[in-house]
């Protein structure tokens, strides 16, 4: 069986887009998870499923669980909300062998945050600083960032993209 990959806030445009950066390989074991409620439709397929608000107070926990139970070895969050939970437990999924998409907690109180980035801008899919989409080019490093960008108009920094209310 292989492994999965999940992406938060899955019914949003944000999130198919996000899923479509990645090589065709990667999209067939996509799962797209929400907490917002998902038409029974959605939920009778395979790729989806709903997962708890992250204001939950084991959200983390129960995020944990969801990747051990669907063989998840990947989960980019893509809701503002969601990532510093899933920032202070990145060292908790990286013990069960799950990568989480978020930068570490210092770095993401460092950087800039577009919420609900209009489709014009340019992403850039980073695991621990690393292009993780194609086309990879040259050894280009961001440090140890991880998780979903786009370039700042001052083309040296990055900020990093979500979902927000």
């Amino acid at each position: 069986m292989s492994s999965k990959m999940l992406i938060t806030q899955g019914t949003q445009p944000f999130a198919q887009r996000v899923a479509n950066r990645l090589p065709a390989g990667q999209r067939q074991h996509m799962v797209f998870g929400s907490a917002d409620g998902m038409p029974q439709a959605l939920l009778s397929l395979e790729n989806y499923l709903e997962i708890p608000k992250a204001n939950a107070p084991a959200f983390a926990h129960e995020m944990l669980k969801i990747c051990l139970d669907r063989n998840i070895s990947a989960l980019i969050p893509l809701g503002v909300n969601e990532l510093y939970p899933l920032s202070e437990a990145r060292q908790l999924f990286s013990e069960y062998g799950i990568a989480v998409w978020v930068p570490a907690l210092a770095e993401l109180a460092a950087v800039a945050v577009i919420k609900n980035p209009p489709k014009q801008l340019p992403l850039l899919l980073l695991l621990d600083g690393k292009i993780a989409e194609p086309p990879t080019v040259g050894d280009k490093s961001y440090g140890t960032l991880s998780g979903v960008f786009t370039q700042l108009e001052s083309g040296d920094e990055l900020a990093l993209c979500c979902v927000g209310d």
